[in-house]
């Protein structure tokens, strides 16, 4: 009876290891393509106000023109169902879904140009992958 106690509390205890996670600004956790747009305009919104949005940029970076890009992340990852197979210590993984947010600003911290993309995305980790 010990043993099976044992079992099910480490059972228990991997599984909230290997639960769902995210990554990132979760800011974009709800946000569509047309969401973002509604938002962001091109021409129209500035800097701050893309900030006072979404907050700090997980990336910032420049053109060789000197021209700002902004660049937000998320992330969200579910477990694969073979997380869950008791002794199983040779392969996990987990299956998710990115949101990545890349806008273009001018000299004036315009946004010159907003592109939002979405890719399903894995994780493999342990002795196999």
């Amino acid at each position: 009876m010990k043993f099976y106690i044992k079992s099910v509390f480490t059972f228990l205890i991997l599984s909230l290891c290997y639960s769902c996670s995210t990554d990132g600004t979760r800011a974009l956790k709800d946000e569509s393509h047309a969401s973002i747009h509604a938002k962001i305009q091109e021409g129209i919104t500035t800097k701050n106000q893309v900030i006072i949005n979404f907050g700090t940029p997980s990336e910032t970076s420049f053109t060789d023109n000197g021209q700002e890009i902004l660049k937000y992340e998320f992330t969200r990852y579910t477990p694969k169902l073979r997380n869950f197979i008791p002794y199983n210590f040779f392969s996990h993984g987990q299956n998710g879904k990115k949101k990545e947010v890349v806008i273009l600003l001018d000299d004036k911290g315009i946004v010159k140009k907003l592109v939002m993309n979405e890719a399903n995305v894995e994780r493999r980790f342990g002795i196999i992958e």
